[in-house]
């Protein structure tokens, strides 16, 4: 039962939905997990807590580190992030 799979995995079930809205190859991992489809839309489920890291910044050399810890049920989209001065930072966005 899902109580049991919640002690067994050490925490809830969590749902989510990640889409790339640029046109750039972003990769990401969700809990430490690497994603197989960084140019397109994922489904993710997960009993670890749902942290997506990734790098914001193209243009520097090294990885910009961004994190968040998504919420259940919700969908997100990779955009352009226009209130920054450089036009390749993306951000992570809830869309849903």
């Amino acid at each position: 039962n899902e109580k049991d799979a919640e002690t067994v995995s050490g925490g809830k079930k969590e749902k989510f939905t990640i889409s790339n809205y640029t046109n750039v190859r972003i990769p990401y991992t969700v809990d430490g997990k690497r994603t197989t489809r960084p140019y397109g839309g994922s489904v993710w489920t997960t009993y670890r807590g749902g942290i997506i890291k990734f790098d914001y910044d193209f243009g520097l050399s090294g990885v910009q580190l961004r994190k968040y810890n998504l919420s259940d049920g919700s969908k997100y989209a990779f955009k352009y992030d226009y209130r920054t001065p450089y036009s390749k930072d993306i951000d992570l966005f809830k869309i849903a």
